[in-house]
């Protein structure tokens, strides 16, 4: 049984072929069209601007400008920074090493303790954070 495509999935791949279409029949060196731009750009919502660039193959630095310059894109303004204070931590002589990088659109959270931690804990409090 073959999976339904998320509507953003959809979305993107239109796009995808928007961009396949004009890279076949543009001039060389013709610059990107904004009404090209401008669909990369309302896909941001959605999906992260590493994830654009290369499905787009576009510049990433180019396109996380555009998104940027656009009122309450998901770029402008990054989630707020919390801080979580984990308990104190007296690790054994055999302790162990975690390392936890947790990504969601928007937002990054990188964790390497020796020690024992709660990471569940964690986690749901990082997914829990809302923009």
């Amino acid at each position: 049984m073959a999976k339904k495509k998320s509507k953003e999935t959809q979305r993107l791949e239109a796009v995808q072929a928007q961009f396949s279409d004009w890279r076949k029949n543009r001039k060389k060196r013709d610059r990107i069209p904004e009404s090209l731009w401008d669909a990369a750009v309302s896909l941001a919502d959605a999906f992260s601007i590493n994830e654009l660039s290369k499905a787009l193959h576009l510049n990433h630095s180019s396109l996380k400008d555009r998104i940027k310059s656009i009122p309450n894109s998901p770029t402008e303004a990054p989630f707020p920074s919390t801080f979580i204070e984990l308990p104190p931590l007296n690790p054994p002589a055999d302790s162990i090493e975690v390392s936890l990088e947790l990504e969601k659109t928007g937002a990054t959270m990188k964790v390497h303790v020796k020690g024992r931690i709660d990471i569940a804990s964690l986690v749901e409090t990082f997914w829990r954070q809302t923009s």
